[in-house]
């Protein structure tokens, strides 16, 4: 892996990363702190799969072929979750971003925060599917 593309997967764990924590005080403000303790489909879910991107992230970083896999599989999930609700959006006709003018900051921050991993996933699971040989022989 050069350093460039260490760099750019070590933004791209930043970026998941601030993603994921950006859901705590999301589901606070808006559910209560007993949201983010109870046994239901969307925290399993949302657990699962930070689950997910940590094994992946640490066994590509550990070079594993697997860690290569789960991590597509990761970026391909987030990619097609976030892509799913911006088309829904368009559907529904509110305008692309919408949310971006939400007049609650954290709500603001949370979705900037949702759009910027829409395009980072995207980007970095091109970049894994395009670089896929040589990545696989490392």
């Amino acid at each position: 892996m050069s350093k460039n593309f260490k760099c750019q997967v070590n933004i791209l764990s930043v970026l998941i990363l601030a993603n994921f924590i950006a859901q705590v005080p999301y589901a606070i403000h808006l559910y209560g702190a007993a949201r983010l303790t109870t046994i239901s489909p969307g925290i399993i879910a949302m657990y699962g799969v930070f689950a997910l991107f940590l094994v992946g992230y640490f066994l590509f970083r550990q070079k594993r072929v697997f860690g290569y896999w789960i991590l597509v599989v990761f970026l391909a999930l987030e990619f097609l979750f976030y892509l799913w609700g911006f088309i829904g959006s368009l559907i529904h006709g509110f305008s692309p971003f919408f949310q971006l003018f939400n007049p609650d900051l954290l709500l603001r921050i949370v979705f900037a925060i949702g759009y910027i991993n829409l395009f980072a996933s995207g980007y970095f699971l091109f970049l894994l599917l395009s670089k896929k040989t040589a990545l696989l022989k490392r």
